[in-house]
């Protein structure tokens, strides 16, 4: 076919439909019109029959669900009301080294809420004043007005059926006061009053070594954020659980058996070195001093020589800026272990125990004339003053910069910087301690390798200068000298334990070759001594316990050295004859007249070793007099047998009793006997016990209370129904 006969074809297939349109139209227009009343009933009829047919089909559709698929149907309800939700295990405690004392532990709170559509109106009506004025009156959040409106407001518009109260969390004795106010004393279903539980980590010492301790992710409160927390995250977390709960009325979820799909385990138990009166005692010096001297920071720690123990740690930083008025200090950084910086003159402790074991040099020998500075490859040295002519005893006693300088120079030499750096590697002072937390600073050591190498490098890092290191790791050296040479690793956890079960115990690392020899760490302690007896820290050199250690003062660096601020450090160890702990505190920037770390680091170490000396009664033996701890063990006691317990074993008694509850003791000679003293409905016996223990019990059956004198229940009666009075001697 052409195309012009294609274009034919559609033109006639067009005309076509043309006049079939139109003789439509033309029988339409012909036939005759239907009336209005027959138009409204024909379009109802249709409308009808649409419905009825739809309804049809509902109700044959409902039918069916009913009767044939009511199971499959019931079945995926069950399943969108019953879900699987996840059982949170409770967290582990974390304890001080007593194994008692609670750093660390979860406890539950009350996040407080009212169903507003439980409430029936004439009860809503005649109670709402009434809540509004307790609630307002127990969280002082908001007026009682403002309570109302919140609640009423929300239980009109229908928006929010929880409405959250108050601004915080409650403990358990506020919920059950809460639960005395309208709406809540009538159940949640009744009147509308929720509380959901939600646990939280609480330390019962406040924030006592915080930094060291740890806290819990503030989103989550599920796993550690620092500190022992973090650390110890995996043995402290436990497993959760999971269990099948069904929703009820009003979005509560309730197990839908006591049995649960999987069992949550309990996190473990962590036992720390901490001892919680050292750490008050460490604690207290330090805040003193920081606030005194308005320093940038202050570090302390005290560490047990033979063990590696950490028994105390704090690090306090000054917030709110500089002024008196708003400065505050608190512990948000751990400084001792991730703190790295110049430290100063405390490191010529390892030079000079690197020269003594090199040289083999006597503290009696020459060491040089100090004229107050030397120039070394167009740069000076500085020292504090001119000491003159100096033994090597008087360079570290002084802390002579100038005498250390002479005494590198001959005995190792400028040039030849491997020598030098292999004995602060065999101190281990180039690598981490690896201590127990994590996040522990990289020392920094130079050697010729390094990029900032240069020919003043080993004269200066032999004063302090040009290294890094934690006061941990400075510690951690001092207290191997003080070891004798003997290197511990230091060690802030020793136990972790599922209840009284010890589940893993830890130990610290201790390197079976010393790192110097035992003449060079027992000159390196003389010289220490020397330090407090005759030299930089004769300021300290009173009180109840004899001291020794090593003052250190470095300047300040950002981008060059900064006049008038100073990182101050001292770092020893005492009873100085018979070393039981090692301690260094660190205080950083102070201001005012003296910055020098004689008068502010090492004041506060003489305060911590004075009283640690006072409170450790194992350091003085001779005060543990036998004659009276028979005296004591052989007194007619009367009380509660746990607290005998604990007493006998912090005195060492042998004979305390091994029944539990309230226990009188009886003599015969030197024999000592325990019998549980049992309950009765009548008046308990309570002769030999303190007046404390006495009112205990008498108040729990009811009685009232009158004494007189003082000591102990030596006579007691029923002078009055339901009053006793006894009589102390």
């Amino acid at each position: 076919m052409t195309s012009y006969d294609l274009k034919t074809s559609f033109d006639d297939v067009f005309f076509i439909q043309i006049i079939r349109h139109s003789s439509i139209v033309n029988q339409k227009l012909m036939a005759p019109k239907r009336s209005i009343r027959d138009e409204i009933q024909w379009r109802a009829k249709v409308t009808f029959g649409i419905v009825f047919l739809i309804g049809s089909l509902v109700a044959a559709q409902i039918f069916v669900i009913q009767v044939f698929q009511k199971k499959k149907w019931m079945a995926k309800v069950e399943k969108v009301q019953r879900k699987p939700m996840k059982i949170r295990a409770q967290r582990g405690n974390i304890f001080a080294a007593d194994g008692r004392s609670l750093l660390a532990t979860s406890v539950p709170r009350y996040r407080v809420g009212i169903d507003v559509t439980r409430a029936k109106p004439a009860y809503f009506k005649a109670k709402i004043d009434s809540l509004s004025n307790l609630m307002s009156s127990f969280f002082q959040d908001r007026s009682a007005e403002e309570y109302k409106e919140l609640i009423t407001s929300a239980r009109r518009e229908k928006k929010l059926i929880f409405v959250a109260l108050g601004n915080r969390l409650v403990d358990y004795q506020e919920r059950q006061k809460i639960k005395r106010f309208p709406f809540f004393r009538e159940g949640a279903m009744k009147g509308g009053g929720k509380f959901e539980q939600l646990e939280r980590r609480v330390m019962p010492f406040d924030d006592m070594a915080l930094r060291s301790i740890g806290k819990l992710d503030r989103d989550t409160q599920t796993k550690g954020d620092f500190g022992i927390e973090f650390s110890f995250n995996n043995y402290l977390a436990g497993r959760d659980g999971v269990g099948f709960f069904q929703r009820l009325a009003g979005g509560v979820w309730k197990p839908v058996n006591d049995s649960p799909e999987v069992r949550p385990e309990a996190g473990l138990d962590v036992v720390t070195t901490i001892d919680v009166n050292f750490q008050d005692i460490v604690e207290s010096a330090l805040r003193n001093q920081v606030i005194n001297t308005n320093a940038k920071y202050g570090s302390a720690i005290v560490m047990e020589i033979a063990t590696g123990e950490i028994k105390a740690i704090t690090n306090l930083s000054r917030r709110g800026g500089a002024d008196s008025t708003k400065k505050f200090y608190l512990e948000d950084f751990n400084y001792a272990v991730r703190g790295g910086t110049d430290p100063g003159s405390t490191f010529k402790l390892a030079t000079m125990v690197a020269l003594l074991e090199k040289a083999k040099i006597d503290l009696d020998d020459n060491a040089g004339f100090c004229g107050g500075s030397i120039m070394h490859n167009k740069t000076e040295m500085t020292c504090s003053e001119e000491h003159g002519n100096q033994t090597v005893r008087q360079v570290f006693e002084h802390s002579c910069n100038i005498g250390i300088y002479n005494l590198v120079k001959n005995h190792f030499g400028f040039n030849n910087a491997d020598n030098f750096v292999s004995y602060l590697t065999r101190f281990k002072l180039d690598q981490p301690v690896g201590f127990q937390l994590k996040g522990e600073t990289e020392p920094i050591i130079k050697n010729r390798k390094s990029s900032t190498f240069s020919n003043t490098t080993i004269p200066w890092m032999s004063i302090g200068y040009e290294t890094r290191l934690t006061p941990l790791q400075m510690l951690t050296f001092y207290n191997a000298i003080a070891n004798n040479g003997h290197w511990v690793q230091p060690l802030i956890v020793k136990e972790v334990r599922e209840a009284d079960r010890i589940i893993e115990k830890f130990e610290a690392n201790q390197d079976p070759t010393p790192i110097c020899s035992e003449r060079t760490a027992k000159l390196a302690q003389e010289m220490m001594k020397g330090v407090v007896a005759n030299g930089t820290a004769q300021n300290i050199n009173t009180g109840f316990c004899k001291v020794a250690g090593k003052t250190g003062t470095s300047r300040k660096r950002e981008n060059g050295y900064v006049k008038n601020q100073y990182y101050t450090a001292f770092i020893g160890f005492f009873p100085a004859d018979n070393p039981k702990y090692s301690c260094a505190v660190i205080i950083d920037e102070p201001q005012g007249v003296n910055l020098y770390a004689r008068d502010v680091a090492a004041p506060v170490f003489r305060t911590i070793a004075d009283k640690i000396f006072a409170y450790d009664v194992a350091l003085h033996p001779a005060k543990n007099k036998p004659s009276n701890i028979q005296k004591i063990e052989t007194q007619e006691q009367a009380g509660y047998a746990e607290d005998f317990r604990t007493v006998g074993e912090e005195l060492g008694l042998q004979n305390t009793p091994s029944t539990a509850g309230w226990v009188k003791a009886s003599r015969n000679g030197n024999a000592v006997s325990w019998k549980r003293v049992e309950d009765t409905k009548d008046l308990p016996n309570v002769g030999g016990m303190t007046l404390r223990d006495a009112m205990h019990i008498l108040e729990n059956k009811g009685f009232r209370v009158r004494y007189s004198g003082l000591g102990k229940v030596a006579e007691f009666a029923i002078v009055q129904p339901k009053v006793v009075a006894l009589v102390l001697k």
